[in-house]
């Protein structure tokens, strides 16, 4: 795993003279560090670090204090983890997405402004995003798609097993589904989509969600970031961003006694989008050498009451 920060540097008076005072140190930072400062549309400067690059960090975190001295700057950052192939076979949960098979001019949903709500906002704190549409109806899917080779050099043997679907949620082939079924895993629960020429239901493809939402982490494990209830979105974070610039949130912790068992959970009140998967499903999609599947995130697990 590595972490990797993303930092954006906003002038507190964007005048002439300290954009000038601006471009003269990050030219001069760029003359001596390999990883570059860049503007970006005369609104900020913008670098991006990784962990290991530890000098450069440090060198960073001296010339961030002169430009607060010499222009007075806000300083943002965003550092996530960075997990490999190894990680993945590790971790309790992992976050699965799929191939992307959507283009403007030939959509795989055909009717995804039918099936789905607006975005509808949290009643406890507001919150909504495009995962928060309420889906009506069942997807539409141009089912010949998933044997387009748009994303590879030549198309993986069987078609896409993983694929994207609008507001977060997930399709998988009816040879993924029967992966998961053979192994007996726990927890998911599978939804029909339809042939898109024939309006029949697919015997191809499923959407699938989960039994079980987890919205918030062990109190144990939350460091200074607060959850809503609710919806599970992020209400607080620490308040001084400039200080944690290096610092990832930390690593979303769920009991074990929350699961009761399940190896299929989502973090969404929804249930059909961030949708996790326990290690031993993960390692049964790995092992059958499946097609698009994309892990991200990871979800640790502890035994705290």
């Amino acid at each position: 795993m590595k972490v990797e920060s993303d930092i954006k540097l906003f002038p507190r008076r964007p005048t002439e003279t300290a954009w000038s005072t601006l471009r003269r140190l990050a030219d001069d930072w760029n003359q001596s560090h390999v990883h570059a400062m860049s503007e970006v549309s005369g609104l900020m400067m913008q670098i991006n670090l990784p962990d290991s690059a530890p000098m450069e960090i440090e060198d960073f975190t001296v010339l961030l204090e002169k430009m607060r001295r010499e222009v007075g700057v806000d300083a943002y950052g965003a550092s996530r983890r960075l997990y490999d192939e190894r990680d993945y076979l590790e971790v309790p949960f992992v976050q699965i997405f799929g191939a992307v098979l959507d283009r403007p001019e030939r959509p795989f949903v055909v009717n995804a402004g039918a099936a789905l709500g607006p975005p509808t906002p949290c009643p406890a704190c507001g919150n909504h995003s495009t995962f928060d549409a309420t889906q009506c109806a069942p997807f539409a899917i141009r089912e010949s798609l998933l044997d387009d080779a748009c994303l590879a050099a030549e198309m993986p043997y069987g078609g896409w097993d993983v694929v994207a679907l609008p507001a977060g949620r997930v399709l998988v082939s009816a040879r993924l589904l029967s992966t998961l079924r053979r192994g007996d895993v726990q927890g998911l629960e599978v939804r029909p989509v339809l042939q898109a020429e024939t309006g029949m239901h697919s015997t191809r493809a499923f959407q699938i969600g989960a039994r079980r939402a987890i919205l918030t982490p062990c109190d144990l494990h939350a460091g200074d970031v607060s959850f809503c209830a609710t919806c599970g979105a992020v209400r607080a974070g620490p308040d001084e961003p400039m200080d944690r610039l290096f610092i990832p949130e930390p690593e979303f912790h769920i009991r074990d006694r929350d699961l009761a068992g399940d190896e299929v959970m989502s973090r969404h009140p929804s249930r059909s989008t961030m949708l996790y998967f326990a290690q031993r499903a993960y390692r049964l999609m790995f092992d059958a050498g499946l097609n698009g599947i994309a892990p991200s995130n990871v979800i640790r697990v502890c035994d705290h009451q």
